[in-house]
């Protein structure tokens, strides 16, 4: 049943609530301004103006109703009246909106998900003594603090706008049961973010449950789905918090998760994009309904939920070990393990052999994925992909014991590159201008140097300094090279990138010395905390010069050592 009716009609007599299987609160502050613009352009022309579609579900109580659409909307709709009604000079103007769209007697209005209830609610309240714990409540005290900008602006006065939201006009939808709700989400989502391809698998899995299989699934496709919002909104939260560069980046999103853990379920592709994860899920349940094989299709459709949701919170149990040890904190954040591994990292945690040891090498399965990612994934990118992808699923489809882990680790690790043509890009220079991999390696030598590892507080205050990697022999030289033994301008060009000029630095002390000389170059090296630049201070004091001859020798020591450390 849909009605047409003002912001006013629709709150009037309605408890909402957003049930745990929808996602989180994820508008962003140009949403919250998308909004305000459609506020005041209805203000602006006194006409009634359209800003979408709610669908909700009936409860048991006549009076809730599940938001199954158009959540993120009304909870921004609400904080804005709230600040909105915060700002009225009359007390009983206030009481009454307050009353209305906020609160009624020992009500809420609105109750978001179960973990960001409190928060929400205590805001409303004008507590924010509670910092925000999750992706979900730093998006809305963003979008609360950018309503109350907006608001402090406003020409008109708080009253007239609040009359102006409750005249903007919804298209609701109110269903009977959440199934049903559901397929009219699915035809008439029309504004608000764009669903993602892990939305709308979620859709066509609930569709063909309610239409096949009688409802049998639904439940746990909700639930299920739920859960993975909740741990993607984790994972994203972790991946900035500890800064993992490729998880923190806007274009990590859940639909990542949906195709990484495709390639550990199906063989169809060894790097699926997430439309074609859609349409092959979509074949196979096809398929099964055409053969009216509905037995299978319901077995197919549990599988893959167990699959998909015991996939994600793997990966998210990896992802919070940077929190706490020091092997995933390199691993992640500082040398940024290439994304084309996480199938595999996340297929040997399901299995229970990440932590364990490998029977020849006394060194634990995730040392080894180390050395793969700086001695392979960092130089061939994707050229191994499609191996990547078969042990995933082999991980995912076959109990594998430990010796045949280790036999497939050790021949990817020499097969892809051998120990020569790993010193031979060592030596090249060009493939370690990689921030990430620069760091890591250096760190580590620096760890060698002195004798004992980083813990994970040290490692934490090492890149809040922001470790910089810098030339020795500066890129753009105020020097003669052929004064440092160089031929040419462009011999030294052929040179400048090499191991052997290269160091690492705080990027406090790198931006001081900039392209200075040599001389002015130690004593910034001299006040670097890193061991490996002291001893270059040292040398260079010494030496009072670093020519060709000296870059070469470095590179070879270098080169030699690095070689030894992740070796094939």
């Amino acid at each position: 049943m849909s009605n047409q009716q003002s912001l006013n009609q629709f709150f009037t007599r309605k408890i909402f609530q957003i049930p745990q299987y929808q996602r989180s609160y994820a508008w962003e502050k140009q949403n919250i301004r998308e909004l305000y613009e459609d506020i005041q352009e209805a203000l602006d022309t006194n006409s009634n103006h359209y800003i979408g579609t709610v669908v909700l579900a009936k409860t048991s109580d006549k009076d809730i109703y599940h938001i199954v659409d158009g959540q993120q909307r009304l909870t921004s709709i609400i904080m804005f009246i709230h600040v909105l009604v915060e700002r009225l000079e009359d007390k009983a103007d206030q009481e009454y909106y307050h009353r209305f769209y906020i609160k009624t007697k020992d009500t809420f209005k609105l109750t978001p998900l179960r973990r960001d209830k409190k928060f929400f609610h205590d805001m409303l309240s004008g507590d924010f003594e509670n910092e925000p714990h999750s992706k979900s409540q730093r998006y809305m005290i963003e979008a609360y603090g950018e309503i109350c900008d907006i608001v402090d602006e406003l020409v008109n006065k708080p009253l007239d706008f609040l009359k102006a939201i409750e005249d903007l006009y919804i298209l609701e939808f109110i269903e009977n049961s959440e199934g049903d709700a559901i397929r009219i989400f699915q035809t008439v989502n029309d504004r608000g973010k764009e669903l993602s391809r892990m939305d709308k698998m979620k859709s066509l899995l609930f569709y063909f449950s309610n239409k096949y299989l009688n409802q049998k699934l639904d439940n746990k496709i909700n639930e299920s789905f739920g859960e993975i919002f909740e741990l993607y909104d984790d994972i994203k939260l972790i991946g900035e918090e500890q800064k993992i560069n490729i998880i923190s980046s806007r274009q990590f999103t859940e639909d990542d998760l949906l195709r990484h853990h495709h390639i550990c379920f199906s063989e169809e592709s060894f790097d699926p994009t997430a439309q074609q994860v859609m349409d092959t899920v979509k074949v196979a349940l096809v398929n099964y309904r055409k053969n009216n094989d509905i037995q299978s299709l319901q077995i197919h459709i549990d599988n893959y939920l167990n699959s998909l949701l015991g996939y994600v919170e793997s990966f998210k149990a990896i992802v919070a070990r940077t929190r706490t040890d020091v092997k995933y904190y390199k691993l992640f954040s500082i040398l940024g393990m290439s994304a084309v591994y996480y199938p595999v990292v996340t297929q040997l945690e399901r299995c229970g052999f990440l932590s364990a040891e490998l029977p020849s090498k006394r060194i634990s399965v995730l040392d080894m994925v180390e050395i793969i990612d700086v001695r392979v994934l960092k130089i061939r990118g994707y050229a191994g992909k499609k191996h990547i992808a078969e042990f995933a699923f082999r991980l995912n489809n076959k109990q594998m014991t430990m010796d045949e882990i280790e036999k497939h680790l050790l021949w990817f690790n020499s097969f892809e590159i051998s120990n020569d043509r790993f010193k031979d890009y060592l030596t090249n220079g060009d493939y370690f201008m990689q921030t990430g991999l620069l760091r890591h390696v250096f760190i580590d030598y620096c760890e060698r140097i002195n004798g004992k590892c980083y813990d994970i507080e040290q490692l934490n205050k090492i890149i809040k300094r922001d470790p910089t990697i810098e030339h020795i022999l500066s890129q753009t030289p105020n020097f003669r090279p052929r004064s440092y033994g160089f031929k040419s301008d462009e011999d030294f060009e052929e040179y400048k990138n090499l191991i052997g000029n290269l160091t690492i630095l705080e990027r406090k002390i790198n931006s001081s010395i900039k392209n200075a000389d040599l001389e002015q170059k130690v004593e910034g090296y001299t006040k670097s905390k890193f061991r490996v630049t002291q001893k270059l201070a040292t040398t260079l004091s010494q030496g009072k010069t670093f020519k060709k001859a000296d870059l070469v020798a470095r590179s070879r020591t270098l080169v030699d050592d690095f070689s030894q450390r992740w070796w094939a």
